[in-house]
């Protein structure tokens, strides 16, 4: 563990630890030139405003412009808000993403006439367009998805004021990163005469590390840390629920959840309530998994489990150390592990993280907290994440290397309309990877330890997806009813029933320190993306069930995975599932993913004894 004063200024970091932002844009400069265009582009969309019916290749030409000029601008935007990732308080970088963000809000707004004029078009003629304009009828699956959101789309000059808004009610999640990530500060934690850094890329290591003292000083200072600010960012969560409340409202949706169903970013994701329903309900009903799983952790422990012990932003205090295994050496390991796919999905991994440096993997001081996935059609999908020699690590690797992969494949076969894919869908891919390779790993395992250590991966892995989301997606319906009713999300009721929710899930078996516990709604930023978080739930169990049937049936499956992968949004995401092979209209791959949990809890616990 490096010293407070040894974690490197990222100008300092060795290149092969950074990615290639180099490809995006050779410098600021030439960034620069890109905004100034993105920003007179958005002239170029409004002349098409009360003609979309004219022609289907005047259509056709407005749709192009439109897409053409978004995507820069979004690069434009992408560029700036990766730099800013890796060095947080770098006040450039917070105003590049300032700049950026308004010209894309800009476009938006100048380009909000697109979908109530397309819905304006009768549908026999939008049919006789398709018809005598071929390229038109890429858009078939889009115009349709459209339709069904009919009732939801405002008028021309509603959705340009909404497109107009979008930016100031867009800034809670900017507001609460700069607060999380550029002002908060830890206090070190002492050890045999070395302070140790806490910090948002430091405090994954410190909360595996062997010495139960240094897990629970890093724990507190952590928590204290973002507790220092929880009046200030409860009232950013509250304005960001408020917003899409409103955004609701204004579309008539009967709720904030009913919008979150049926919206995505391109084609709308038309997911059903009982999708929803379903994993909440399967989720509660195993819990007493969750409660024998602690139960059994607690025992080989020592008969006690603190809060400390179980971070519901990390992985649980390991039972045995982690092998030591370098970035290289972990991205050989993840290569094999992805073979049964074949060298179609193999290759442009393998050269994504050793020749065109995909991978930001290094620790610097300011680089902010989490891992993810970033890219566009036409870059690299990026990855973001800050390596510790561990199998925790190459298992974030894993998960990311999923989504970026899921993105090559997509934006590499559908137009820009379908370029990108619901979440719902993106947390299948990413888990997918790391079920294949764990269980290449648990095959190769010599000893028991090693095996333990490869379980205690897993269990990291199910602890956030298959206990902790679903654990905030309760939450987080509370918090939209609660506002929708005319309600206040205050720091005390949020701290107070967060950990109310997690003690029934750990079922009396870890003794909680509930004010730092039930701060945790502050280490997700992923509860300022609406009704996301459940998606993780549904994304690990269908992702184990594909891992199992490619495993099991070879290339007929792994064809079939990799034709999900390539669907984008050309279809709806519970269709793309169903290319795969699974159907999340019912239960079923909820329960066989706790059904896979639960062999590995009887594993753990033939184990430990």
């Amino acid at each position: 563990m490096a010293r407070m004063s040894a974690l490197p200024k990222r100008s300092e970091l060795p290149k092969e630890q950074t990615w290639n932002l180099e490809a995006l844009f050779a410098s600021e400069a030439e960034w620069c030139a890109a905004l100034e265009e993105a920003a007179r582009a958005v002239e170029e969309v409004k002349p098409f405003a009360g003609r979309l019916g004219e022609s289907p290749q005047l259509l056709l030409q407005a749709l192009q412009t439109y897409e053409t000029h978004m995507l820069q601008a979004m690069k434009v935007f992408q560029y700036a808000s990766l730099q800013l990732a890796t060095d947080s308080a770098n006040p450039a970088f917070t105003r590049m993403v300032g700049e950026a963000r308004a010209v894309v809000t800009r476009l938006a707004a100048a380009g909000a006439y697109l979908e109530p004029e397309i819905l304006g078009i009768p549908a026999p003629t939008l049919e006789r367009f398709m018809q005598s304009e071929p390229t038109l009828a890429v858009y078939r699956h889009y115009f349709e998805a459209l339709q069904t959101r009919q009732p939801h789309v405002r008028s021309e000059e509603v959705e340009a004021v909404l497109a107009a808004v979008s930016d100031p009610l867009g800034g809670h999640a900017a507001t609460a990163y700069a607060a999380t990530n550029a002002d908060m500060q830890f206090r070190p934690v002492a050890q045999e005469g070395e302070h140790l850094p806490v910090s948002h890329s430091t405090i994954g290591e410190l909360l595996v590390h062997p010495s139960p003292a240094v897990r629970k000083a890093a724990w507190e200072s952590y928590a204290d840390g973002h507790l220092a600010f929880k009046n200030s960012l409860a009232a950013t969560l509250q304005g960001s629920v408020k917003s899409f409340a409103f955004q609701a409202r204004t579309r008539n949706y009967q709720s904030s959840l009913e919008m979150a169903l049926a919206v995505s970013r391109t084609c709308g994701d038309n997911i059903p309530r009982a999708v929803y329903d379903n994993l909440l309900a399967t989720f509660q009903a195993n819990l007493p998994t969750w409660h024998r799983f602690w139960r059994i952790r607690k025992k080989a422990l020592g008969e006690r489990l603190h809060s400390y012990d179980v971070p519901i932003y990390d992985a649980p205090a390991p039972l045995v150390p982690s092998p030591k295994i370098t970035f290289r050496e972990a991205a050989e390991t993840i290569c094999r592990g992805m073979e049964p796919l074949g060298q179609e999905y193999v290759e442009p991994m393998r050269r994504g993280l050793f020749e065109e440096r995909w991978v930001d993997w290094g620790q610097n001081q300011g680089k902010r907290a989490g891992a993810f996935s970033s890219g566009l059609k036409g870059t690299f999908p990026y990855i973001f994440m800050s390596w510790s020699d561990d199998l925790f690590s190459m298992s974030t690797l894993a998960h990311e290397l999923g989504h970026s992969m899921h993105s090559y494949f997509t934006r590499k076969t559908q137009p820009v309309v379908y370029a990108r894919y619901s979440l719902f869908i993106a947390e299948v891919a990413s888990n997918f990877n790391q079920a294949l390779v764990r269980a290449m790993l648990l095959r190769e395992a010599q000893t028991p330890a090693y095996k333990l250590a490869v379980l205690e991966e897993a269990f990291a892995n199910f602890h956030r997806y298959l206990f902790v989301m679903p654990t905030l997606a309760r939450f987080e319906q509370e918090l939209y009813t609660r506002i929708e009713k005319g309600g206040a999300l205050t720091a005390a009721f949020l701290i107070e029933r967060l950990a109310e929710l997690f003690a029934e899930g750990y079922g009396g078996e870890v003794e909680l320190d509930k004010e730092r516990l039930g701060a945790g709604w502050m280490h997700f930023s992923h509860l300022y993306s609406p009704f996301y978080v459940y998606q993780y739930a549904t994304g690990i169990a269908a992702a184990n069930a594909l891992a199992r049937d490619v495993l099991e049936q070879g290339e007929p499956a792994a064809r079939r995975y990799l034709d999900f992968l390539k669907a984008g949004d050309s279809v709806y995401p519970l269709d793309a599932l169903k290319i795969a092979g699974i159907d999340m209209h019912s239960p079923e791959p909820v329960e066989r993913g706790f059904g896979v949990l639960k062999g590995m809890v009887d594993e753990l616990e033939q184990l430990v004894g």
